[in-house]
């Protein structure tokens, strides 16, 4: 899985929930040294694409749920390819999708992402105020959170949400990274985030900057 045509092969045959071919592919490449990443990246977009569908009205929840089912049973082949040295996690994250969308299939493949290479995760779940949000980095030593969205409508309460942590003292402890269907980098700088996550394998990639740079 060397070229984007890989990865396009892969997410196709995931988004046609074919399972069997999924694996088999998958078991192919973990064979390959350094490709576990590109996996990802292929099953996360396969995802993103089952979503679309679903959107579409072209699959119902059935399928939607089977093709969980399918990325959690590859994400279980990956994540020995994924994990770093001893059990020790690297640092907390906290995610959740905000006020007023219910939506977490992005979420979702972030988390498991993340906590498949090293870190652990502090899942809010869905429809999220941000009082709990606030909660959340209070109770924990997270420097890194995350709010997906899949609505438009809840763009507001992104905002509304880093107002909270910034009013309760917290901004300056942790970086805030945005996901979703309505996210942008530009709408990052305007809202006042600190990253733009595109996929999972980038909000990996963000995830492991914060804590090195914390350190």
């Amino acid at each position: 899985m060397n070229n984007r045509n890989d990865i396009n092969l892969l997410s196709r045959i995931f988004a046609s929930l074919e399972e069997d071919r999924v694996l088999e592919i998958v078991d192919r490449y973990l064979a390959v040294k350094g490709e576990a990443l590109r996996i990802v990246t292929g099953l996360s977009h396969g995802m993103e694409a089952v979503g679309q569908l679903y959107k579409n009205e072209e699959y119902a929840l059935a399928e939607l749920v089977y093709a969980g089912e399918i990325f959690k049973e590859a994400m279980k082949r990956v994540k020995p390819h994924l994990v770093e040295g001893d059990d020790t996690h690297h640092g907390e994250c906290i995610m959740g999708t905000v006020e007023g969308d219910i939506h977490d299939l992005g979420k979702n493949i972030v988390s498991t992402l993340l906590e498949c290479s090293g870190f652990r995760v502090i899942d809010l779940g869905v429809d999220v105020p941000p009082a709990r949000f606030v909660e959340a980095v209070r109770d924990s030593r997270a420097r890194l959170v995350g709010m997906s969205l899949l609505l438009t409508t809840a763009i507001d309460a992104v905002g509304t949400t880093i107002n909270a942590l910034t009013e309760a003292g917290f901004r300056d402890r942790i970086a805030i990274m945005i996901g979703g269907a309505p996210a942008s980098e530009r709408l990052r700088s305007e809202i006042g985030a600190d990253f733009y996550g595109r996929d999972a394998v980038e909000a990996l990639a963000i995830a492991r900057r914060v804590y090195n740079d914390a350190t």
